[in-house]
């Protein structure tokens, strides 16, 4: 039995912003639903450490012999799968590009305010130095890559405002990389990626429709929630 409190505390905390993301939708009632979907039927394994090991090979330079080692030290059996297959595709893809991370931004972090009880944390998985400018790249590793325009418009407008405001990012674009699945693939993995540019953060007024609606469908999602497990 789901414990409400614990489904509420899930959708108050989310993990990072493109988790926040995907549960948005232009209307109130399918946000609601899309909340409430998550806090009961969300994924059950965090690839969090798979995302760690990634940095550790753009940051420490870590060879995919060596950042396998570090996959297969993790405890849960379908993240150290899921680990493997991600690791598979995107390391090579950054050996290719000689990423090398900034190592003072390798703990960088900072909190989105998204209503006035959530706060969405938007850490980069690393951060590299491209010419003269400073990138954060942000790896999702999701098997399916099923965010639409709007969705990666609002994720644009969170990286915007919580990291290239700050002022080492003057000037900078954000890079979103994704590995999921090939279709009908049960473990081969692609790296698909695009620039925050190619998708405009939104104007002042959508943002203000957008966190209105969210903390509307939120308050409906936790009622959902207690009506149904409470």
């Amino acid at each position: 039995m789901i414990d409400p409190q614990k489904a509420i505390l899930k959708l108050r905390r989310p993990p990072a912003a493109h988790n926040w993301v995907k549960s948005l939708r232009p209307r109130r009632d399918a946000t609601a639903l899309a909340l409430f979907n998550f806090a009961i039927n969300g994924p059950r394994h965090s690839l969090q450490k798979v995302s760690e090991i990634i940095g550790f090979v753009v940051f420490d330079g870590l060879s995919l012999e060596e950042a396998r080692k570090c996959v297969s030290k993790i405890s849960n059996p379908k993240v150290r799968t899921y680990g493997h297959e991600i690791l598979k595709a995107i390391v090579p893809w950054i050996k290719e590009r000689d990423l090398k991370g900034v190592q003072i931004f390798k703990d960088l972090s900072e909190l989105y305010r998204v209503s006035s009880t959530v706060s969405v944390p938007v850490r980069p998985t690393f951060v590299v130095r491209e010419g003269t400018q400073i990138t954060p790249y942000f790896v999702i590793c999701w098997a399916k890559m099923d965010l639409d325009r709007y969705q990666k418009r609002i994720l644009s407008t969170v990286i915007v405002d919580a990291i290239l405001r700050l002022e080492e990012f003057e000037g900078s674009d954000a890079r979103v990389v994704c590995v999921p699945r090939y279709r009908g693939s049960k473990s081969e993995r692609f790296v698909s990626d695009w620039w925050i540019s190619e998708y405009p953060p939104l104007s002042d007024a959508e943002k203000a429709e957008l966190f209105n609606r969210y903390e509307s469908a939120l308050s409906d999602a936790e009622k959902m929630i207690l009506d149904n497990l409470g």
